[in-house]
This record gives structure tokens, C-alpha cells and sequence, in this order.
């Protein structure tokens, strides 16, 4: 699926969720299927090319026991510009970057839809540290030698149990300490939270950050949307979007503070250079 493709697919998609309001992630994956088949279009995951994005960017969302919708209406005010969340601005210069997202240096609320000065650094405060939130989830006693390891050399963080379904848990085999993840209908972050908690304590880090030129880069694998989301405001201020490179992200004018908060979140797994 070339970027083209992709675009298009995500489109129709898109409209269908705007029409037919919250539905369930199954019936998301099948309508992606059918989407990526009746188009004949090449890819390996439907749902992470069509879906997931949206997610994301944050123009669609959980809202709650495996239902996602598209997002409220939200204008993102910044000092001289302004991003339109699923709404297209009435008035001034509009350019479209990204699906259901719009740049404009004019603010026209004609329909009374909520504004949001955007503090990235205050809502990262909000978040608690990946391992506390692995913390909270249930206790297991699991036998650990049966699990698969997603980090199969260090044989530590997330694994797998295909029994009776598949089940996913976290494991730390030194200290005797397993939680189970829930599933992603109740938690859709879990495995990504959980993912970074590893990369943490086996040393593998979450990310770089070159701060001369004020700019992060992650794995574009399991990094927990809800944080994406946040680096993303971030990077708004100064009118770009992250961008995809390779096996990566990288986030182009992000301030050492917003870093500060994010490597607390993620036990101290970001490198600096």
C-alpha cells in the first residue's frame, strides 16, 4: 500500500465512521479488510494502515468498551495559528495535513465548537510513569516458561500465551513479577505502555533526543497513541506534523521540558546526545 493508497483508504473509512457513528473494533477490522480486498490493494495489516492512524493523529477515539468514533469537533489554538479537528474552517487560507485535520492562520468559530490552547507539558504531568500503570494492572501466576517473549534474547517485558485464546502478559522473571495485560477493548494503550515499561528495564531505551536541534525520535513500534497524540501538539506549535522515517518517528521542535515530562513517563529511557 503506497501513501497514495493509504490516504484513500483511511478517506473512505473515515466517512463511514462520520455516518455511522461509534462502532466496535471487530467491525472496524472487517470493514478494513473489505475496504483493502474491494480495492484491491496490497497490504500485510489492514487495520494498522487504514485505522489505527486515525487514532492516532486523533480525529477518531476510544470511547469505551472496544468502541471507537470520530472525535468531537476541536479547534487547537496556538500563538499565530490554528489546527481544525473534524471541521473544515469557513474562512482564510486552509490547507488539509493530514486526514480531518486543518492548518489556518484564521479563527472563525461560527458553529461554537470548543477551543483548546494546547500546554503539552502540563498535560504530560498528568501521566503517570509507565511502570506504575503496569503496576495496576492484574496480578498473575502465570508459569513463565510457557510464555512467548516478544524480547525472546533478554526473555523480559511482554509475552504471549496462546491457550484458550490469546492472553498477554508482562514479565520479570529476576524479581518473580507478572502482571496480565487487559485486553485491547478495555485498554486499546496496554501493550504499548507495557512495550516501553520493557524497552525501559532491559536497557533497549524509547527513544533519542538531540536537543540542539530540539528533536526526538521513537520506534514507530508500540508507542502508546495517547503520548503520540501529545508529541504531536507539540510539534504543531511550529506548524509539522511527526514524521515517519523508516522504523521510526521523529518529532521535529520539541522543547527539553516536554521531553523532561516524557522521560519521567518513561522510567528514564530516553537518550540525550
Amino acid at each position: 500500500m503506497n501513501s497514495k493508497e493509504r490516504y484513500e483508504m483511511q478517506k473512505l473509512l473515515y466517512i463511514w465512521l462520520s455516518k455511522i457513528g461509534k462502532r466496535s473494533l471487530d467491525s472496524i477490522k472487517t470493514s478494513c479488510d473489505y475496504l483493502v480486498e474491494s480495492h484491491c490493494v496490497t497490504s500485510s495489516n489492514p487495520i494498522w494502515d487504514t485505522f489505527w492512524p486515525l487514532v492516532f493523529s486523533g480525529v477518531a477515539d476510544h470511547t469505551g468498551k472496544g468502541y471507537f468514533a470520530l472525535t468531537e469537533p476541536l479547534i487547537l489554538k496556538y500563538d499565530n495559528h490554528y489546527y481544525y479537528i473534524n471541521n473544515i474552517p469557513s474562512k482564510g487560507t486552509v490547507k488539509e495535513v493530514s486526514l480531518g485535520i486543518y492548518l489556518t492562520d484564521t479563527l472563525t468559530n461560527d458553529c461554537d465548537i470548543k477551543e483548546i490552547s494546547v500546554t503539552p507539558k502540563t498535560i504530560l504531568k498528568k501521566f503517570p510513569s509507565v511502570d506504575k500503570v503496569v503496576d495496576s494492572f492484574t496480578k498473575s501466576i502465570q508459569d513463565e516458561r510457557e510464555l512467548k517473549y516478544y524480547d525472546w534474547k533478554n526473555r523480559i517485558g511482554v509475552a504471549e500465551l496462546e491457550k484458550d485464546g490469546l492472553k498477554r502478559f508482562f514479565s520479570n522473571p529476576e524479581i518473580a513479577y507478572m502482571r496480565e495485560l487487559p485486553d485491547r477493548t478495555i485498554n486499546p494503550d496496554a501493550f504499548a505502555i507495557a512495550y516501553c515499561y520493557g524497552r525501559a528495564i532491559s536497557g533497549e531505551g524509547n527513544g533519542t533526543y538531540y536537543s540542539s536541534q530540539k528533536r526526538l525520535i521513537t520506534s514507530d513500534f508500540a508507542i502508546p497513541y495517547t503520548l503520540y497524540r501529545v508529541l504531536q501538539l507539540e510539534t504543531m506549535a511550529s506548524k509539522r506534523l511527526p514524521e515517519r522515517d523508516g522504523k521510526h518517528y521523529v518529532y521535529n521542535g520539541v522543547s527539553a521540558p516536554v521531553v523532561k515530562e516524557l522521560n519521567r513517563i518513561l522510567c528514564n529511557s530516553i537518550r540525550y546526545e
